[in-house]
Order: structure tokens, then sequence, then C-alpha cells
């Protein structure tokens, strides 16, 4: 349930992935024989958003498999979310204010100046001036990186950096991959499953009291 209600309230926000949980059974290590746990695990869809045009020149979308990079904190950072603006410094920033990363960079952005423009590599400039280019990744296992939270990811080395497969869209974002139709439907058949695993265990605590009241 919280997974859907996470993917509902993020159905607005750009380069969102719709998270899902999974169970997985194993078999206890030492255990009686056939005694098997239960296990949790998150999983992420990393299919694509749709494509949305902005009107500001800062913000970009990518189609195809990769990320964006930005200089977190604590080490650098990957994410979807292209809301990108543009500090008195010149520094192209994400909202939360993260440096975009590059591969190459030249001068800054002039704030004040001409528009910039940017091509399907990552390619950008200023009138005629070559700002430089963006740092794209791409990893062989996605799944393996970690949500940090508010569309931020974390890679391992498990994760297997490699080239993108994606291209710049320029003045565009993209749109979450969440389906409102799809959360509303297993929400309701959650809130279901829990009132009939309720149900079952009311039965069984009433059966047990009957049993221990003789």
């Amino acid at each position: 349930m919280e997974a859907t209600t996470s993917n509902l309230a993020n159905l607005q926000t750009p380069g969102h992935k719709r998270m899902s949980l999974g169970t997985r059974a194993f078999e206890v290590p030492g255990g009686q024989p056939g005694e098997t746990e239960l296990t949790t695990f998150s999983q992420i869809d990393f299919s694509q958003g749709p494509l949305q045009p902005s009107a500001n020149p800062y913000h970009m979308a990518l189609e195809g498999s990769g990320f964006f990079a930005v200089e977190g904190p604590e080490g650098e950072l990957y994410t979807r979310n292209g809301t990108f603006h543009v500090d008195e410094r010149g520094i192209l920033q994400s909202n939360e204010g993260y440096p975009v990363a590059w591969e190459s960079r030249g001068t800054p952005i002039d704030a004040t100046g001409e528009a910039i423009s940017v091509d399907g590599s990552g390619q950008v400039r200023q009138g005629r001036t070559e700002i430089g280019r963006l740092r794209l990744v791409g990893f062989t296992a996605p799944e393996k990186l970690a949500l940090l939270g508010a569309g931020y990811f974390q890679a391992p080395r498990s994760a297997g950096e490699e080239a993108p497969i994606a291209i710049v869209r320029h003045k565009m974002l993209e749109g979450s991959n969440v389906q409102s139709i799809d959360e509303l439907v297993a929400m309701i058949s959650i809130q279901r499953e829990f009132e009939a695993a309720r149900n079952v265990m009311q039965l069984i605590d009433q059966s047990y009291g009957r049993l221990t009241s003789r």
C-alpha cells in the first residue's frame, strides 16, 4: 500500500519511476526440512515515461535508457528528472541544488546571455560558445541501483556502469511512468486482500478462544 500510495503521489513528478513490492520464499538454512520464510523486496520499473514539452530552456529529458549524473553531497547521483536551472554563477543545477555533472566543460553558462541549445548527445552551446557535454550514464544492472528519494539513485559497483542508450531532448521533460488507473485498481485489490487476511486471522483467533475456554 505504501508503494502504491507513493506512486500516486508522484504521478506528476518528472522522471518518477514506478515502484512495486514483491515477495520471495526461500528455505531457512539449517532449519527443519521444508521450513521456508518470506522476504519482501522492492522493484523499480525503469520503462520510458511520456515526453512533455517545456518552455524552460534549462529543462531536459532523456529518451531511452540512461541517467543524468549530478554531484551529490557524498558522491555522484543519478536521476531522470531534468528540471534543471542555472544560478547566478552559471552553474547548471538540479531542483535540490546539486550541480549537474559534465563529461567536458568549457565556460560557465551566462544566466543573462543568449538561450542555450542542447543536442541529442548532451552537447550544450550558448550562441557560438561551446559550454560542454553533459555526463550521461547507463547501467548493465539498473535493478541494483539504490533509490535515495526525490528521484535520485546511487550506484554500487555491481550496477555496472556503461554507455547510455539515450537521446537528450531539449526543452522537454519526461513524465512519470505511473498509470493512475493501474494504481487505483492495485489499491482496491490490496485493501480487499487485507480485509480477507484480517477475517481469516479473526476466525483463527475465535477458534483458539473456543478451544482454550473449555
